[in-house]
């Protein structure tokens, strides 16, 4: 077809058809296939018949983080409107997964121009093709359970002989593997399509042309939450739902509880149990001394608790989160024991460095960095002289714990979402981006 002779009146109504059957398939996503906002782009052409050519790179109908979708309207023509609409599914699926936030190769908060994942040609390098075909194993899996099956060239875990049912961060590291086989085998996955920014958080040319359409932070948090809560109510009614989405409504829905609040309330009844306790001592007289003549009588004397924190300083944890956490923790201790008090401090990846007596975040020196082994930096602890009341560890929880509960009480700052602490400790969760988060 040529220029001018379809008009965007049919590209339109085309793409509206693949709202209405994507929603037909996945009635629990239909609140956010209407959300898309669809961008309509400029169609490329053939140099000699002028006709409209479809863009590879617009194949998958690409998705900015505001839920804008952008249309090339070629692709649109030629395509089925059972294909268009699987599309959208799946970028709805990017957009509601978080994948942009999630990925390890977007930009940096506040960086301007080309990334090390994109180039000056604007052109993806490895990782975040890699990390694009592990968000969409992630989405296609819940599809496929649905049995829509997606065009050629997309990832699919059960054709891969992947396991199902895993986030993109495990789907990450399962391709990289499975890739290196069959490297040495000849053959090599193909390239992932182009998803957007949706899918990783960079930045692609046509996301400048939507002129700030879209979803703002506060309606993409209601529509989140909406869409969550649609989820439960039919899976409670029993309605099929993919278990991949009943997962993240759980997790959507979940009561967001201030770690701060939580850890400082660990840490104040940890203490208190401590300093509730009182003994005789004669380092000081007692108050009423007169009244005994020539004895002499001990004071009573409330002893000031004593406390270390084990930092996993493994490769898993970064810097900038281990850094920001003791802070909160030296500023709740302060509050706690008084101002001026010196926190014990060991770092432990597999083994425990030697202690740092710091009195503010800004003293410590973080090291190590290879694997992680939390037992070695608690039997550490509990080897300091005087003995600590209270054992704060920080950590991502992949590592092995003591079998036995020390004689000091233990408070485990979970850093994440995937790690463990043992039954005989205090837990709290901690986010991953704290940092980012508060920026």
């Amino acid at each position: 077809m040529t220029a001018g002779t379809a008009p965007d009146e049919e590209v339109m109504a085309k793409f509206a058809g693949a709202r209405l059957w994507a929603c037909h398939q996945a009635p629990y996503l239909a609140n956010a296939i209407f959300a898309l906002t669809p961008a309509l782009l400029e169609p490329g052409t053939d140099p000699d018949t002028g006709a409209w050519v479809p863009d590879p790179a617009l194949a998958a109908f690409p998705a900015n983080t505001d839920w804008v979708v952008h249309i090339d309207p070629a692709t649109v023509l030629a395509n089925p409107v059972e294909r268009t609409g699987w599309w959208l599914l799946h970028q709805v699926g990017h957009l509601v997964r978080g994948h942009a936030a999630r990925s390890p190769v977007r930009p940096a908060p506040g960086a301007t121009g080309p990334t090390h994942a994109m180039g000056l040609e604007g052109q993806r390098d490895s990782a975040a093709h890699r990390w694009n075909q592990a968000a969409d194993a992630e989405i296609n899996d819940d599809l496929e359970t649905e049995g829509l099956t997606g065009p050629d060239g997309v990832i699919s875990p059960r054709e891969l002989g992947l396991p199902g049912n895993r986030m993109a961060e495990e789907y990450l590291s399962l391709l990289d593997v499975l890739d290196d086989a069959l490297v040495r085998g000849g053959t090599s996955l193909s390239d992932a399509v182009d998803c957007g920014s949706a899918a990783d958080g960079i930045e692609r040319p046509w996301d400048r042309t939507a002129g700030g359409a879209g979803l703002s932070e506060l309606e993409r948090e209601m529509l989140e939450r909406s869409l969550a809560a649609g989820i439960q109510e039919r899976a409670s009614a029993r309605s099929d739902v993919p278990g991949g989405w009943v997962r993240w409504a759980e997790a959507r829905l979940r009561p967001r509880i201030d770690w701060r609040a939580q850890v400082g309330s660990l840490i104040r009844k940890g203490l208190a149990e401590t300093s509730g306790r009182v003994d005789f001592s004669y380092r000081r007289p007692s108050r009423r001394a007169a009244a005994y003549g020539d004895f002499v009588t001990p004071a009573m004397t409330r002893p000031v608790p004593e406390t270390a924190l084990v930092l996993d300083t493994s490769g898993s944890v970064t810097a900038p989160v281990l850094e920001r956490l003791v802070g909160e923790v030296t500023g709740i201790i302060d509050k706690v024991s008084g101002p001026g008090r010196r926190l014990r401090v060991l770092c432990c990846d597999t083994k425990a460095h030697p202690v740092q007596e710091i009195r503010k975040a800004a003293e410590l020196r973080l090291v190590g960095g290879g694997g992680t082994d939390m037992r070695a930096g608690i039997e550490a602890a509990m080897e300091l002289r005087p003995t600590p009341d209270l054992v704060l560890v920080m950590t991502d929880g992949q590592t092995p714990w003591p079998e036995r509960r020390p004689p000091a009480k233990v408070l485990v700052c979970l850093i994440g979402d995937d790690g463990r602490a043992p039954d005989w400790a205090a837990r709290v969760r901690i986010p991953a981006d704290v940092e980012e988060k508060e920026r």
